[in-house]
């Protein structure tokens, strides 16, 4: 499952519906929040143009071409 977070409380909502192999791609106002996840617990993930202005070699990153592709492949439950 993957899970787009875009605002800070939004995250800490979705923390709950979380699972250990879901893919969490943050953006917006949730990118301020980054430090409320355990990073060797979920996978995160920062679009480029985010992931510019928030540099973290530890944080993955996505383009957009490869979010469609990711998107095609699972379910996503947005949160705002």
């Amino acid at each position: 499952m993957i899970h787009l977070i875009t605002s800070s409380n939004a995250l800490s909502e979705a923390q709950s519906w979380v699972m250990e192999n879901d893919i969490v791609v943050l953006a917006g106002n949730a990118i301020d929040a980054l430090h409320q996840l355990d990073l060797k617990t979920f996978s995160v993930i920062l679009f480029e143009q985010d992931a510019a202005a928030f540099p973290d070699p530890a944080i993955k990153t996505i383009s957009m071409d490869e979010w469609i592709e990711l998107l095609e492949g699972s379910a996503c439950r947005t949160w705002s």
